[in-house]
């Protein structure tokens, strides 16, 4: 029975430490399932998942050991680095600077300049040039242009043109202007320089790069959740399988008796009230019974069975219902009209204030009279239990001694397709392989009186009965 096994002394556990055990099992499987569904687990199992992916892995690594000389920026860096500090390029960025290149456009929009490469144009012409060999030239008109074209050379604007373009300089800025490496430096110098390049490089050279990621954080994250009381508390008894046998249970019916259930529990035997419409004693009892015998008080019901005279009817199998006089008065309750169950966990807790000639039972049937469970009867010596079954071949019952049952103590059938199974306080006393009960059951708790003796009053107090369906 798993831990229910254990003993607190003496031959049966305690019942006050048995029960103690059941409800701290109850109270932390509801923990364990509140857990299982709580945000807190969800997030865990979600961290978790992330970071054992190999993606995640991959990224810790590489914010861990990844410099920026094995990044293509700074393969880019290093491109624009090599491209700015060419000869070409130094030369071309140096005219640039100058601003040679603004400047002569603006030389070459001043009237000097035009009015130079106007005259240039006519003192370089063939018949111009013929005109010069003539002995006179100095008389004519084409004289005077050469003399303006020769004081215009000598122009500021036109020397500086002259001079720029004749440099190597210029002649430079000519190659590389609009160059395809000109293009693929201008890109990458704006690659470089942008904020965004510049926040990478900064982080990749951070000796705090992998502290301050995200990554780093889910792990930090991952780590606490890891050591949170509740986590550790629910992975542990997650591996343990802890609650296994307690998952596997599912309440079908359960009655604390804070007052008696009318919806729940009939009075009397369930056919007589079902079939016949009257409460009935069997032929060789003295009691009668009554809902009058039953009391609920603080959580507790108790069938009491007191010595007193009373009329009702008796069941004679040969002529039928008779009225008889009875020398007691007791009860029976039954779940037959509300609950009926084939397998599972019947769990009661009870006890006995005085017995002879009173017999308690707890026992259950089904459509007939066999076959009957007889979850126990309890006979003239309350230390004293019977448990069994009877079938179609009579009856199988085993006498278990040794618990006290004038104090409470929690009786339980675990009943399966092959075998009934007893015990007291999660102690099993007994084990039944045969004959083993197949079809659904009522329970029935009752007193009876059919030996001879007195008592003034005898009661048989339950606290509460608990019925669970057993998953396989």
């Amino acid at each position: 029975m798993g831990f229910l096994s254990f003993l607190f002394g003496g031959k049966y556990p305690s019942t006050q430490k048995y029960e103690a055990r059941l409800n701290q099992e109850a109270a932390d499987y509801e923990r364990f399932k509140q857990l299982a569904t709580s945000d807190k687990y969800a997030r865990y199992k979600e961290l978790e998942a992330t970071i054992n992916t190999d993606e995640f892995k991959n990224k810790v690594h590489k914010l861990k050991t990844e410099k920026f000389s094995d990044t293509e920026a700074y393969k880019q860096e290093q491109e624009y680095n090599r491209l700015k500090n060419t000869s070409e390029m130094k030369q071309y960025a140096k005219f640039k600077a100058k601003q040679l290149d603004k400047r002569l456009e603006l030389a070459k929009q001043t009237t000097d300049y035009a009015q130079y490469k106007e005259l240039e144009a006519t003192v370089t012409s063939p018949d111009f040039v013929a005109a010069q060999a003539q002995k006179d030239f100095k008389k004519t008109t084409e004289y005077q242009t050469l003399k303006s074209y020769k004081k215009l050379y000598k122009a500021s604007a036109v020397k500086f043109v002259r001079k720029t373009e004749a440099s190597e300089a210029y002649n430079n800025f000519l190659r590389v202007d609009g160059s395809d490496n000109l293009k693929k430096l201008e890109a990458l110098e704006e690659a470089v320089n942008s904020n965004e390049f510049k926040k990478f490089k900064a982080e990749m050279e951070d000796s705090k790069r992998f502290k301050k990621s995200a990554e780093a954080q889910t792990i930090n994250e991952y780590e606490q959740l890891s050591k949170d009381k509740d986590i550790v508390w629910y992975l542990k008894n997650l591996s343990a399988n802890t609650f296994a046998e307690i998952a596997s249970r599912q309440l079908t019916f359960n009655d604390e008796f804070t007052t008696f259930d009318k919806q729940k529990w009939g009075v009397g035997y369930y056919y007589g009230a079902t079939l016949a419409g009257t409460s009935y004693s069997l032929l060789n009892e003295r009691q009668t019974f009554s809902a009058k015998n039953i009391r609920t008080a603080g959580s507790e019901l108790t069938i009491e069975t007191r010595k007193e005279t009373a009329k009702g009817k008796r069941w004679n199998p040969a002529i039928g219902f008779v009225n008889g006089d009875f020398d007691y008065t007791s009860s029976l309750i039954n779940t037959g009209a509300s609950f009926r169950q084939k397998y599972g966990r019947f769990d009661f807790k009870v006890k006995l204030s005085n017995n002879a000639p009173v017999v308690h039972n707890i026992w259950m049937v089904g459509e007939k009279q066999t076959p009957m469970i007889n979850v126990v009867s309890f006979g003239s010596d309350k230390k004293n239990i019977r448990v069994g079954s009877v079938t179609n071949s009579g009856a199988k019952t085993v006498t278990i001694d040794g618990a006290n049952f004038s104090e409470y103590q929690i009786i339980s059938l675990i009943w399966t397709s092959q075998s009934l199974t007893w015990c007291i306080n999660g102690k099993e006393v007994h084990t039944q392989r045969s004959e083993v009960p197949q079809e659904p059951m009522y329970i029935n708790i009752s007193s009876n009186v059919t030996a001879d003796g007195d008592t003034p009053l005898a009661q048989l107090t339950a606290d509460w009965i608990r019925v669970y369906e057993i998953s396989k």
